[in-house]
């Protein structure tokens, strides 16, 4: 749900632009699911949920990867594309109507739930995660990517500088008013970011409801996917806390991985 080049929503693509975001998005779900690999056991066909699947390109991705693939998302345009995008490719795209916080599926079904970019976005962040932890297998993985308090640079409202650092109380104040007065402001999407995380609110949130391991993006990332220097960087910001924070507020954006 966040904003892309175009300054339109996520759910709200036109079909041309889905397609042109297609290899960035293959490029990006082989590189998380490769990530993933690192640090726990991903059955060879997993089966897999995703929050907020838009469109479906992160799903074709996956389906091309050999997983076995649903998708949840709210917005009836996306899921229409959805479908237009399935007969296009000629692959199945399984997506229907639901929230991340009433998953309609049922207890200990998936192996990985991902959320790229939707977490921020939800309305009830703890129903969210408890719905997540309920679906996935005793052993499953959750992964997302999110909007971050730690960087003062973001994507998800234009004209405020800085506003990763602002109160998340003014935060919320600010995106609401933006979604009534300003809606171009947060690429007229109905669900502005309303959740910012850091690493300590995040384990926090997931040990409340019974994850009992977190990765952050820096313990995930594989010092093969760069040469010398990135492999130097990653184990330098690696190296204390101080370099991760650092790092943190150096770098947009956030994610984290969890094991049930």
């Amino acid at each position: 749900m966040a904003l892309k080049h175009q300054l339109k929503a996520t759910e709200q693509l036109l079909f041309d632009d889905i397609l042109e975001g297609l290899p960035r998005q293959r490029k990006w779900v082989e590189t998380v699911l490769s990530r993933l690999k690192g640090v726990t056991t991903i059955p060879q066909h997993p089966k897999v949920l995703e929050i907020g699947a838009a469109a479906g390109g992160n799903l074709v991705a996956l389906t091309e990867l050999g997983c076995q693939c649903e998708g949840i998302e709210p917005w009836e345009e996306a899921r229409l594309n959805a479908i237009k995008l399935s007969g296009h490719l000629g692959i199945p795209l399984n997506i229907v109507d639901g929230t991340a916080e009433a998953i309609p599926c049922g207890a200990d079904s998936f192996d990985i739930v991902c959320a790229f970019a939707v977490m921020e976005h939800v309305l009830d962040i703890e129903r969210a995660v408890g719905e997540i932890y309920r679906v996935l297998k005793p052993g499953g993985v959750f992964w997302f990517s999110s909007a971050s308090s730690m960087c003062p640079f973001q994507n998800e409202i234009r004209g405020f500088p800085l506003f990763g650092w602002y109160p998340d109380s003014l935060k919320y104040k600010i995106m609401y008013w933006a979604k009534e007065a300003k809606p171009h402001l947060i690429g007229y999407t109905e669900t502005p970011a309303i959740h910012w995380f850091t690493p300590r609110k995040t384990r926090i949130l997931l040990q409340r409801h019974g994850f009992k391991t977190m990765y952050d993006r820096w313990d995930l990332r594989r010092e093969a996917e760069g040469g010398r220097g990135y492999d130097l960087a990653l184990r330098l910001i690696r190296s204390t806390k101080f370099s991760k924070t650092l790092a943190d507020i150096l770098v947009p954006g956030c994610s984290y991985t969890a094991i049930k």
